[in-house]
């Protein structure tokens, strides 16, 4: 069973693996209530820390950083998974369709919560199910696609979605609705890209 936080002491080294599906509310409310109740966390830790298992926004790896520095004075390693850069966005990007527009959101989609945009949009941090993003042009999640996504809303075919995984509640490009049986072709892209082939949507990876 998955935990949000996991704290492991190896070679007298404190391992904190952050669950990458996890909501951060929950990831945050979690650390805190190990790092509140158990007096012997760091016993017998030697060395830096590693935090590691969830990539983290600027502001959320801060606030992880402060809420284990208020309880120890050694170091801490937070360590950055592997991510779509800025050139692997151009590179996405120029696959199929130029976008002059692009919304870029920062932090993840909730359920409840829906995105709607004239262009394209950029979404850094997971779409959780029962979220809606909706655009015109592309869509791109830096993270986990698991609620509804509508690219090329108004008819563009040669829209698509790019995502770190794509698990959706339900996935269209224009008019065309991805069937509930995903078949994802490896082509070593290193994300996930959902686009129209023959018809069909179809998933890359």
């Amino acid at each position: 069973m998955k935990t949000d936080v996991l704290f492991e002491k190896k070679d007298n080294r404190l391992v904190i693996t952050l669950d990458k599906d996890a909501d951060y509310g929950a990831i945050k409310a979690k650390l805190a209530q190990v790092l509140g109740m158990s007096s012997d966390t760091f016993t017998g830790v030697k060395g830096t820390i590693l935090v590691r298992g969830r990539r983290l926004l600027d502001d959320e790896e801060n606030e992880i950083r402060n809420m284990i520095s208020e309880k120890t004075n050694l170091d801490i390693k937070i360590e950055k998974p592997k991510q779509m850069g800025l050139a692997t966005i151009d590179n996405i990007f120029n696959k199929d369709t130029t976008i002059s527009v692009t919304k870029v959101v920062r932090g993840t989609i909730r359920s409840g919560q829906r995105i709607e945009f004239e262009g394209s949009v950029i979404i850094l941090g997971d779409v959780n199910g029962g979220a809606e993003v909706i655009a015109e042009g592309n869509i791109v999640v830096l993270g986990t696609l698991r609620g509804f996504a509508h690219a090329g809303a108004k008819g563009n075919r040669s829209a698509f979605v790019a995502a770190e995984a794509i698990k959706p509640t339900q996935l269209r490009i224009a008019d065309v609705i991805m069937k509930h049986e995903i078949v994802k072709h490896d082509m070593e892209y290193g994300y996930e890209i959902a686009s129209i082939k023959m018809g069909e949507i179809v998933v890359e990876m």
